[in-house]
């Protein structure tokens, strides 16, 4: 399965590890292919230099250097969403045929889309971790 990180589990992650730390250390032992689009790249650098700038360098170098395919972002128009910043990870999505967006934005899990799915890092942690009792 091809799944797309969104910023916020990209800084939750990295930042804080916790459940979505864990989260991804599964999906990078597992078969599916992570993706991060430039737009979304630029936006996770911009955050980590603004909020965390003692750590935000060490903190990117290291996410560059782990199992994730970095795309460059499309200027097609594949769907509109209520929140005009997500736009273009939706279109990014949809150009690079991504099954999944793991996002803890409201306004995509709100959006009720078809494809590419949208789940939180708890609802694929389930997924994740479904049976291993």
């Amino acid at each position: 399965m091809k799944i797309m990180l969104d910023t916020n589990v990209l800084i939750s992650a990295f930042v804080f590890g916790g459940k979505a730390g864990k989260l991804l250390e599964m999906l990078f032992d597992s078969e599916h292919q992570l993706y991060v689009s430039e737009y979304i790249d630029q936006e996770f650098k911009d955050k980590l230099f603004m909020k965390w700038p003692n750590k935000a360098e060490k903190i990117y170098n290291l996410y560059r250097t782990v199992d994730i395919y970095f795309c460059k972002s499309t200027k097609e128009s594949y769907g509109t969403l209520r929140d005009k910043k997500d736009v273009p990870i939706l279109n990014d999505a949809l150009h690079y045929g991504i099954d999944l967006i793991l996002t803890g934005d409201k306004d995509f899990l709100e959006a009720e889309l078809r494809k590419p799915m949208i789940y939180s890092p708890s609802m694929m942690y389930e997924y994740m971790t479904w049976g291993r009792d």
